[in-house]
């Protein structure tokens, strides 16, 4: 793993692992309960037309987050292929 950086700031295909979350708001306690936990794998699968939403693949699911949630989970990217 390298790179801390947020959510928001990966591209469609590249791989991280989250590392924890910003806050304890509403919004960072409902974007945790979607699986955004420290330790799991997610990857972008797509954006929108117009950037946002995003698509994110995590545990077998698909879910889409706006910028702002995004910009609120912590990651470490990976290289692809990362486990």
């Amino acid at each position: 793993m390298t790179d801390l950086s947020t959510l928001a700031e990966l591209k469609p295909g590249e791989p991280a692992r989250v590392t924890g979350l910003e806050g304890d708001t509403t919004t960072t306690r409902r974007v945790m309960a979607l699986g955004f936990v420290p330790g799991t794998r997610v990857e972008v699968v797509r954006r929108s037309p117009l950037g946002d939403p995003t698509e994110y693949e995590l545990r077998g699911v698909r879910v889409a987050l706006r910028s702002a949630e995004a910009r609120l989970v912590r990651i470490a990217r990976e290289t692809h292929g990362g486990a």
